[in-house]
């Protein structure tokens, strides 16, 4: 036992004093024998890649509650921090939505220009209203046949009537804009 115990002590004092050493010959060896290592691996996880995919969700089930708590630490502590990251973000984007769709209310009529009171429309109108606009624009490369920049004001009377009452007079009138839900009942309103 006590031969063992200075084994030990013994081999700790050694690659302590030649960590830098060790270190250099690991790293040349696993230079040198890189392909054989990956080719290794990738026939390895092969092979066990049921034992592989059982141990990663023990894993990820026992760090879970601990992952969980630290994140939520940390969101209550940069909370302000986080929310001025994304605020930042998104007017970024939304900058770069206003150069590239123009500047001001696509609507005829309408010379609302202030980037405050500026929106991405889908000219189409679109089926899943939780994606940004910003995002879906940015995504399609800034496609002008399909997104638009209208005031907030437009926007929803396109959304609610399918056309802006206040610029465009005729219903018929539409450049773009196709009927919302309720733009049928809109039409007795004016």
């Amino acid at each position: 036992m006590r031969n063992k115990e200075r084994r030990k002590a013994y081999s700790r004092a050694y690659y302590r004093a030649h960590w830098e050493e060790q270190k250099a010959r690991n790293r040349a060896y696993d230079e040198a024998h890189r392909e054989e290592k990956k080719a290794y691996d990738q026939v390895y996880r092969q092979v066990h890649k049921e034992k592989l995919a059982e141990k990663s969700r023990a894993r990820r089930q026992a760090y879970l509650p601990r992952y969980a708590a630290r994140e939520q630490a940390y969101r209550q502590t940069h909370r302000e921090q986080r929310k001025a990251i994304g605020q930042a973000y998104k007017e970024a984007l939304k900058a770069e939505a206003l150069r590239n769709l123009g500047s001001k209310c696509a609507c005829p009529g309408c010379e609302v220009a202030e980037p405050r009171f500026l929106t991405i429309d889908h000219i189409l109108g679109h089926a899943n209203r939780r994606n940004y606009p910003v995002m879906e624009a940015k995504a399609s490369g800034w496609d002008k046949t399909k997104f638009q920049v209208l005031c907030w004001n437009c926007n929803m009377a396109k959304r609610d009537r399918g056309f802006c009452p206040v610029h465009q007079k005729d219903p018929g009138q539409r450049n773009g804009h196709i009927s919302g839900p309720t733009a049928q009942l809109a039409f007795t309103d004016f």
